[in-house]
């Protein structure tokens, strides 16, 4: 009899012990396995994430340096984890158009500039990316906007030089123009570049003008005494005319 118990006993066991096995080779049992595996996966991963701290610093001093090759991907991890950080995006862009990739970058300066519109740094980067993709209509836009919209006299100046790049110097008279009136006789540079202008556009008897309105306004500029001493002028207040357009 107590040998009959202990075979039921052992067999009771091995039944259990089976059905633990069975259990542990079903679905859900595997589909938790599998789970806990993936999660493992991902928590792996993040933790192989740097900062973003650490990626912006890293990214900021290659940027400084001009070493767009490595700022580009250290910019483009900070992308990844918090898009639209508008600084981000149009360094990451500038860095993407000194590499040859211009049309990825007008997409992240694009961005910045809609994030941030009234940067001028951001503005002249778009303008640049829009230049070496051959988009003048598009740059021409964007800048005579800001000068007659947002008022912005570095706008107006930075569409004039384009105009003489792009060999357009009635674009670049009319940016200067614009300059020069939102200026109100206060700055001297819009004279001295419209002077620039005024020499592609061959109008010497303009060109002599805007110097010496330039000269009123600041006649002890090195700038302006250097142009005056090659249109052979004196450096004396009646030399200076009053400034406007």
């Amino acid at each position: 009899m107590r040998r009959f118990s202990m075979i039921y006993r052992e067999k009771s066991l091995r039944a259990r012990h089976n059905r633990i096995i069975q259990s542990l080779s079903s679905a859900p049992m595997t589909r938790l396995i599998a789970t806990v595996v993936v999660s493992c996966s991902v928590l792996a991963a993040c933790s192989s994430t740097r900062p973003m701290v650490a990626a912006q610093k890293e990214a900021d001093h290659a940027f400084a340096y001009g070493d767009y090759a490595k700022a580009a991907p250290a910019y483009l991890e900070i992308i990844e984890q918090a898009p639209g950080i508008w600084e981000v995006e149009y360094r990451y862009g500038v860095c993407l158009a000194e590499l040859g990739n211009l049309r990825e970058a007008r997409t992240h300066v694009e961005t910045a500039q809609a994030a941030n519109p009234a940067s001028e740094e951001v503005a002249a980067g778009l303008a640049l990316v829009y230049f070496k993709l051959n988009e003048k209509q598009k740059l021409v836009q964007l800048l005579q906007d800001r000068g007659n919209l947002q008022r912005s006299i570095p706008s107006f100046m930075l569409l004039a030089d384009y105009g003489l790049k792009m060999d357009d110097p009635d674009t670049a008279a009319m940016a200067v123009n614009g300059a020069i009136l939102l200026s109100d006789g206060k700055d001297y540079a819009p004279y001295l570049k419209a002077v620039d202008v005024a020499e592609r556009l061959g109008d010497s008897k303009l060109a002599a003008r805007r110097l010496r309105q330039a000269y009123a306004i600041a006649p002890k500029s090195p700038a302006v005494n250097a142009k005056i001493a090659e249109y052979g002028l004196a450096s004396e207040p009646t030399t200076g005319l009053p400034p406007g357009p």
